[in-house]
This record gives structure tokens, C-alpha cells and sequence, in this order.
């Protein structure tokens, strides 16, 4: 069995803009999130270090998310990972890795920051095709 899973917990960085992709006429986000670890050097000094993962979500998930989720709010996602491949100017290759975006969990309660308090929300399940959906 194969496994292509992804838990995420994050803040937003960004307000969303839903987009539609013309030829289904499905809705589509595409946003960017950044997770921080804490960890110590060889010296025992404590760092932080954040990582950016691109994240995508479409259909009636999509819509929820560029609705409800604002910058500095927290929120749990579920996904898995896809690698495209598209050709620069040039025509070398390039590779983007993001996150397909399943199932979400909103965390923040009422009061900080909207009225979304654990909102449980499943996406859509139908991804289009690579050549679809915009970078």
C-alpha cells in the first residue's frame, strides 16, 4: 500500500482570492503557509527556522477557504503532496511541489478573528488535470 498523507497546522499568512479554472469552471485557491521548528545548534543555542509549502484547494473547499480563513488565523489541514512539471522560457525544466488540500479544521475561536468557530470542511475531491490549474 501507498501512502501520500500531509497534517499541517499553520497560521495564515495572507488574506485568498478564489480563482476559477475556465474550462470545468471549478474554483481554485492557491496560497502559501509557513510552519516554524524550533531547534538548538551545536553551540546548544535555540533557533527557529520556518518552511513555506505551497497549498491548493478547489471546489466548494476553495471557496470556504478564500471566505473564512484570514491572515494570522490558525488552521489545521489535511492533503497530500503533488510535484508538477512545466518548462521556463528557456525550456528547462522546473518542478513545483505543493500540497492538494482534502479536509480542513479552522481553529480559532469565535471572537479572534471571525465567526468560523471549528469549521470541519471537506474539498473537493476532483482535482483537474495538471495543465489546468495555474501556477
Amino acid at each position: 500500500m501507498d501512502l501520500n498523507k500531509v497534517m499541517i497546522i499553520w497560521r495564515a499568512t495572507n488574506n485568498l482570492q478564489v480563482k476559477t479554472i475556465e474550462s470545468s469552471w471549478t474554483s481554485v485557491v492557491n496560497f502559501t503557509v509557513a510552519t516554524n521548528r524550533k531547534f538548538k545548534n551545536k553551540e546548544g543555542n535555540v533557533l527557529e527556522d520556518a518552511e513555506y509549502h505551497r497549498c491548493v484547494a478547489y471546489g466548494k473547499g476553495a471557496e470556504v477557504l478564500a471566505k473564512y480563513l484570514n491572515k494570522g488565523k490558525r488552521i489545521y489541514i489535511e492533503g497530500r503532496l503533488r510535484t508538477r512539471k512545466r518548462q521556463d522560457s528557456e525550456g528547462k525544466d522546473k518542478f513545483s511541489t505543493e500540497i492538494i488540500v482534502d479536509n480542513f479544521i479552522f481553529l480559532d475561536p469565535k471572537g479572534q478573528g471571525g465567526d468560523d468557530e471549528h469549521v470541519v470542511a471537506t474539498a473537493d475531491p476532483v482535482v483537474p488535470e495538471d495543465d489546468e490549474v495555474p501556477f
